[in-house]
């Protein structure tokens, strides 16, 4: 079966950043979609939801600290299509705003 998790691995790296359906994944990776479900909890340890949150934050986090991006932008960019929906899951993730990640930090 090694070949078949390196290839669901390969599948979410490579696409994590695009908006696509838990389907889209799953044909990608040549699955269906309970399958892929299944499969994807035992490389991983987590539903593949909270895996994509989670993966698409960290890439948001590194736009918004490294590459000067705009909020609008890094949301985009990593795969969330609702800036403001975006704003609220870092939020809650990070602890602070997307926007106050680009100012240098004072004290």
């Amino acid at each position: 079966h090694e070949p078949q998790a390196v290839s669901l691995q390969r599948v979410m790296e490579d696409n994590y950043c695009f908006n696509l359906k838990l389907e889209q994944f799953a044909q990608l990776a040549n699955r269906s979609l309970s399958a892929f479900k299944r499969d994807f909890e035992k490389l991983y340890q987590t539903t593949p939801g909270k895996w994509l949150t989670e993966k698409r934050l960290q890439h948001a986090m590194h736009l918004l600290s490294t590459m000067d991006k705009t909020v609008g932008e890094a949301a985009f960019e990593s795969g969330f299509e609702n800036p403001s929906h975006f704003s609220r899951v870092f939020k809650e993730r990070f602890g602070i705003a997307p926007a106050s990640v680009k100012q240098p930090f004072t004290g």
